[in-house]
């Protein structure tokens, strides 16, 4: 089979399209479609298949109650190492305006928002700027995430922050990745089966959507909704719905909030040598 992977990975659900309801539309945009991206991560760390952080949805969808509020001294760590700022963030709930003002007082003109996503996006970065379309991020020399322990998670606390370079001039609006609160909606998910995501390597493609609804169920995950479609169909053709046949088989998914997911289902599997490339590319053998 020559199909190149990128076309593979299209074909397992694309732009969901109007025949999604709003809150599915938007998740399975972040999760699946890699057509069109409106932003390319900086890190090339389990994005592959997810999308990057939408402005846009971040944007509208982004709102905090008003008393999770800290000085701009309080929400950021600012330190100074050689020709570059490292800047931890330690009130992950701070008002977009409270980080600003703290890095235009470096000289930087850089805004920031933290935002819930799903588990392996966690301390990740995307990034925005006026007239960046494609290609990779013209300032990935400098702005990067900070280093995480690699026990990360298990042992200790797990920093999440960005180096800013101390010559950066330009504008950039960046979107870290933080953990989500309790039925808090993600901003941006990674697939079910993507690295550090609820199934990885777990057999779930192909399967019956009653098996893996309740191995979700077993995490402590609900699904919240079913996107139907066929496997190679264009996404706008999909199909929202609440409920399916048990007897349908799931083909892709992903994590709305930490105790939800949506599924792509169909009721025709996908073929084996396709599925077969696709363990393969995400390291999970045959």
């Amino acid at each position: 089979m020559n199909t190149d992977i990128d076309d593979i990975v299209k074909s397992l659900a694309p732009d969901p399209g109007p025949g999604l309801t709003p809150g599915a539309r938007e998740m399975l945009t972040r999760i699946m479609d890699d057509a069109a991206p409106l932003q390319k991560p900086l890190k090339k760390r389990r994005w592959a298949v997810a999308l990057p952080i939408a402005a846009a949805v971040a944007v509208t969808a982004w709102a905090l109650p008003a008393f999770l509020t800290a000085s701009p001294a309080a929400a950021l760590d600012v330190k100074e190492e050689g020709d570059h700022y490292v800047i931890e963030v330690k009130d992950l709930y701070a008002k977009p305006e409270v980080y600003e003002s703290r890095l235009r007082g470096l000289g930087l003109k850089v805004s920031l928002k933290v935002v819930p996503v799903s588990p392996s996006l966690v301390g990740e970065v995307s990034a925005d700027t006026t007239g960046w379309e494609k290609g990779p991020f013209p300032y990935a020399d400098k702005i990067k995430t900070i280093d995480r322990p690699e026990q990360c998670g298990r042992y200790r606390q797990c920093p999440i922050g960005v180096t800013i370079a101390k010559d950066f001039t330009a504008q950039a609006d960046i979107l870290l990745g933080r953990e989500g609160r309790p039925g808090e909606e993600y901003q941006a998910s990674a697939g079910l089966h993507d690295d550090g995501e609820p199934l990885h390597c777990r057999p779930f493609y192909n399967r019956p959507v009653s098996e893996v609804r309740g191995r979700l169920k077993e995490m402590g995950v609900s699904v919240s909704e079913y996107a139907v479609k066929r496997p190679g169909e264009r996404g706008e053709d999909a199909r929202a719905t609440a409920s399916v046949p048990d007897s349908m088989y799931v083909t892709g998914g992903g994590l709305g909030s930490s105790g939800t997911a949506v599924l792509v289902v169909s009721e025709t599997p996908m073929d084996g040598e396709l599925l077969r490339t696709i363990l393969r590319k995400e390291g999970c053998g045959s």
